[in-house]
């Protein structure tokens, strides 16, 4: 999966959901989010789903986040 993490963390900024609320709605730790929205960790498929949800992704969003094949896979941050 080609995540595009800018485009993601930029959603999770403008609908402005702390990450505490967005780990919990995922069932995982801060800690992990905090690893897997900077790249350090994959994001499981399970895990865009249930993201995509939450953040009430339209299907372009959700294409242009998960299946950027503009972008490296984690290496997009900069």
């Amino acid at each position: 999966m080609n995540l595009n993490l800018k485009l993601l963390n930029d959603k999770i900024k403008e609908i402005n959901i702390p990450l505490s609320t967005l780990s919990e709605k995922m069932g995982i730790s801060r800690q992990t989010l905090y690893l897997k929205l900077t790249g350090k960790r994959r994001l499981k498929m399970s895990e865009a789903n249930n993201l995509s949800e939450i953040l009430r992704l339209t299907n372009s969003e959700r294409t242009s986040i998960f299946f950027d094949s503009e972008v490296d896979t984690f290496t997009n941050l900069n």
